[in-house]
């Protein structure tokens, strides 16, 4: 197993890239949520949107995010370009 060193900590390669693609997935379902204007499923969007970058930060996971995408809370949910 590779290890890869993430913001001081060591964190295995696999598990930061399935963190980050879960990042992918929540950022994708959030997108799709606003697009259809779905707010049951955009609640649970920003659920599993707070679930994984809890679980990154926690972990010690980089995740980069655009600040300049925030939404109008002033957030940046779902606006990641996760590496």
């Amino acid at each position: 197993m590779s290890v890869i060193e993430n913001q001081g900590r060591d964190v295995s390669g696999s598990f930061a890239a399935a963190v980050r693609q879960r990042l992918r997935l929540a950022d994708a379902a959030l997108r799709a949520a606003r697009a259809e204007d779905d707010v049951d499923a955009l609640m649970l969007a920003e659920a599993e949107w707070e679930d994984v970058t809890h679980l990154a930060r926690s972990h010690g996971v980089r995740l980069d995010v655009d600040a300049g995408t925030a939404d109008s809370g002033g957030s940046t949910t779902g606006q990641a370009a996760a590496q």
